[in-house]
């Protein structure tokens, strides 16, 4: 569907259980949710170039066929963090790249 083809209704919901809902083919540019519950949610062929997420328990979340290029994580707890067959090129933590810290690791572990 086209912007053209979509309807335009502006919705403000507040204090309302969509427990189950579902929303296909609905754009929420520049939409804010906040102080809500998304548990259990799936976000399925989304577009969320942009998207700003603060304050949120993320714990247990699941992300598969993700591009996070560019994206900046702060002030982040990543304990038990597990990333695999991804691409790190570029990717960096505090300012350290990611390919020369396994490069070492994988160096100190052929030398001892």
């Amino acid at each position: 569907m086209s912007e053209d083809e979509a309807g335009r209704d502006r919705l403000e919901i507040d204090n309302m259980y969509l427990c189950g809902s579902r929303f296909t083919r609905v754009s929420l540019r520049e939409s804010r949710i906040e102080d809500s519950h998304l548990t259990g949610a799936a976000l399925v062929d989304v577009s969320a170039t942009g998207l700003a997420v603060s304050d949120a328990d993320l714990t247990g979340a699941r992300f598969s066929d993700v591009n996070l290029s560019d994206a900046v994580i702060r002030d982040a707890n990543l304990s038990g963090l597990t990333i695999s067959d991804a691409t790190i090129d570029g990717m960096t933590i505090d300012g350290i790249r990611v390919s020369d810290m396994i490069a070492a690791y994988k160096a100190a572990q052929t030398d001892g």
